[in-house]
């Protein structure tokens, strides 16, 4: 399967935090295609495939397939439905938005706004509160009731867009990409012989705390550790101190939370392999499972890399799948060139 056809499969799969089963079923299904590959999901709902190596170290290389969504709170007398959301929902995005509630039965809905004609002075310039927005299905209360009930999951309802110059669109390619990459990295590898014994995590809950990470890091006790995550991809508005440009390659961290031999080691891995890279400076933490990662029994060596993506937390979230394809081969050309002569110096902090 192709990225691109692997993310649209994915979009229409509901994988909000806290419900990724479905999602961690499908991943499981594609990953065992890979002769390579030992497929477990865990008790916290983790999707681990385990590429076998041959007495190298662990290397666990964790993309998180949570999205950010909402979920019922009240059905109204008026068959009005509230919701609440799960992670960081950008309330300017969500209005006028086609949703699904995921109850016993799919339910359609819109997300509805005043018409401007009845705005009065003062509203124009004002944002709406998530908790005075409604969702209205067309059914009554009665009939909802049936079908629906509080603690349901919402999703947005919208199909990936296919862009020019290999670039797409979607809701929560932050971060099915991610999670892509590490498809990619077990396609790039399906072939080749490598010592380090390789665990592709796609984490779970990490929009609401890095639990997924915290959880599967415990669990595979790894030696190294990279997070895969998405980065602000530059557009209108953003400088090129906080944003990284898309089609460009994916970015390498570096920062507190980045072990600066692993960040040296992953830039000429990219150099002597002519994989277009760029480098973000963090000096807090990343936000990412890079976080969890590292402080995990007792300090593992982690590193970030992101995938460039516009308009994070939006529904049209856009990527190069370029920069997909170059992460994966950055990721599997590191993983190859492990050798037992060198790999323990990486782990001397």
């Amino acid at each position: 399967m192709e990225i691109k056809d692997f993310l649209i499969k994915m979009n229409d799969i509901p994988h909000v935090t806290g419900h990724e089963g479905e999602a961690a079923e499908a991943l499981s299904a594609e990953f065992s295609k890979f002769s390579k590959a030992e497929i477990d999901v865990d008790k916290f709902g983790n999707m681990v495939a385990r590429l076998k190596g041959n007495g190298g170290p662990k290397v666990m290389l964790s993309a998180h397939m949570d999205e950010i969504g909402m979920m019922v709170s009240v059905i109204c007398d008026d068959g009005f439905v509230k919701f609440s959301c799960i992670g960081g929902i950008d309330k300017r995005n969500i209005l006028a938005q086609e949703v699904t509630i995921h109850g016993r039965e799919k339910v359609y809905g819109v997300i509805g706004i005043k018409p401007p004609h009845l705005i009065k002075a003062g509203e124009e310039d004002k944002s709406i509160d998530i908790f005075d927005m409604s969702i209205d299905t067309g059914y009554s209360k009665e009939k909802l009731e049936a079908l629906i009930r509080p603690g349901d999951i919402i999703t947005i309802k919208q199909e990936v867009a296919v862009l020019q110059n290999n670039r797409i669109a979607a809701k929560a390619l932050d971060d099915m990409a991610g999670v892509a990459v590490l498809y990619q990295v077990a396609k790039n590898l399906e072939h080749y012989s490598h010592i380090a014994d390789v665990y592709l995590v796609a984490s779970t809950q990490e929009e609401v705390g890095l639990r997924g990470a915290v959880t599967s890091t415990y669990n595979i006790k790894p030696d190294i550790g990279i997070a895969i995550d998405v980065g602000f991809g530059r557009a209108n508005g953003l400088g090129e101190h906080e944003s990284v440009e898309i089609g460009k390659g994916p970015s390498i961290c570096i920062g507190p939370n980045i072990n600066r031999k692993l960040y040296e080691e992953l830039k000429n891995t990219a150099v002597n392999n002519n994989t277009p890279y760029q480098v973000e400076v963090s000096p807090f933490t990343t936000g990412t499972d890079a976080g969890a990662i590292q402080m995990g029994e007792g300090g593992v060596i982690t590193a970030l890399l992101s995938v460039p993506l516009k308009y994070m937390h939006s529904t049209v979230e856009t990527i190069s799948l370029k920069d997909i394809e170059s992460c994966a081969k950055l990721i599997s050309d590191y993983i190859i060139g492990i050798n037992n002569g060198k790999w323990e110096e990486t782990l001397c902090f």
